[in-house]
């Protein structure tokens, strides 16, 4: 779980300059061995934002990207899980929350 905990921490890291333009909730489910890391973020504009410099373009393939429709219910149950760092996250167990401010 520590590894997963640093591999976040590192990412917040190396985005520090989008901090002024940015928010993230960033969840690690599950336990030593078995985790899974999954979030909601959001930013300026519609499109994803580490593509707009190669300095951003660290981690970001590592993970899958969707984007979400405000509209929907299942959207606003997900941000408000994440944000909140409560709920029931379509069943996976929670283990740590990080933000990303």
């Amino acid at each position: 779980m520590f590894m997963s905990c640093n591999l976040v921490s590192g990412m917040f890291q190396r985005l520090d300059r989008m901090r002024k333009h940015s928010f993230g909730s960033v969840i690690l489910f599950g336990k030593d061995n078995d985790t899974t890391i999954s979030g909601v973020w959001v930013w300026k504009g519609q499109d994803l934002a580490f593509t707009l410099s190669e300095d951003l373009q660290i981690d970001y393939e590592s993970y899958s990207w969707k984007k979400l429709d405000p509209e929907s219910d299942e959207t606003k149950t997900m941000v408000k899980e994440y944000f909140d760092g409560k709920g029931d996250f379509d069943g996976k167990s929670l283990n740590q929350c990080k933000t990303f401010l």
